[in-house]
């Protein structure tokens, strides 16, 4: 079984978990970091000769297309973060809208590629945010890969379906949706797949997390950020809990990589077969939207 591996493209100062203390009006002040981390994850992917979906925000792109132009030339599939890295829970459906065009406007022409895939910041599509979906469908976006079926304080859809599915439909057209990776335990749903988990779960319980996953005839669907490759990663003052949360084991990261990745096999967004899995489960269409 081939897994999925993504990253989703933004800078150290973007995650949510900062609340307010770095404004967008700011950024351009700040230190950026993304290239430099982004340029280390596409030379981990070369080494390895492995493909991946990258989930770009329009403002990285916009001021660094290198680092677009450079992952296209690396061979892997470009994808949409929205541009400013806003919950969509903060956003109308109007603004929502602009902002995605704006992304995939700024993507396309850099990167010379149609955008089929979108991840939104904070996997922020829950059930106050399903409205989304028929606006990606009209902008063109033929897959989403934002809800976590789980119980989270961010996030998250505890029923939704784990597998891939048709979430939207509207004539010929429809949304895939290709959840983030859980492992059911009891009657709860465990995440696994990537950024924060693999660097606060203990390792070994990673590896037995993943391996049910495949045995239950399940891809992975791994995601990281480049912030989380950069052992330097500045450090902001937050709470214990915090800090904890979005620090901890950045130093053992990019082994933690190295070791999933030559255990497991995966490849992009495009190039699986997750497509035709999807398109073939009817009967996995999200019936509460």
């Amino acid at each position: 079984m081939k897994n999925i591996l993504s990253f989703d493209i933004e800078d150290w100062f973007h995650p949510e978990i900062f609340g307010n203390r770095f404004n967008k009006e700011n950024w351009d002040k700040l230190e950026s970091r993304v290239k430099e981390s982004t340029e280390i994850i596409l030379n981990f992917l070369s080494k390895n000769n492995l493909k991946a979906t990258f989930f770009f925000l329009g403002w990285i792109a916009e001021k660094c297309p290198q680092i677009v132009e450079l992952t296209v030339k690396g061979g892997h599939e470009i994808g949409v973060h929205g541009y400013s890295h806003t919950r969509l829970d903060m956003l109308t459906p109007d603004e929502f809208r602009d902002e995605l065009k704006l992304s995939i406007n700024i993507l396309s022409s850099i990167s010379g590629k149609k955008l089929l895939g979108y991840r939104a910041p904070t996997f922020s599509i829950t059930k106050n945010t399903l409205w989304a979906l028929p606006i990606l469908m009209e902008e063109g976006i033929r897959y989403d890969s934002s809800i976590y079926p789980i119980y989270h304080d961010r996030y998250g859809i505890p029923d939704a379906p784990k597998y891939p599915h048709v979430i939207y439909k509207n004539g010929k057209h429809s949304l895939l949706e290709f959840p983030m990776s859980t492992v059911q335990i009891w009657k709860y749903n465990l995440p696994f797949g990537g950024g924060g988990y693999l660097r606060l779960y203990p390792f070994w319980l990673t590896l037995k997390l993943m391996k049910k996953c495949n045995k239950e005839n399940q891809p992975i669907i791994f995601y990281a950020h480049p912030w989380e490759f950069d052992k330097n990663l500045p450090k902001v003052d937050l709470s214990f809990f915090r800090k904890v949360r979005h620090y901890a084991g950045i130093n053992k990261f990019l082994e933690r990589m190295t070791l999933i990745t030559n255990m497991f096999e995966f490849t992009s967004f495009e190039e699986s077969s997750l497509w035709e899995m999807a398109v073939n489960e009817e009967k996995y269409i999200y019936k509460k939207i």
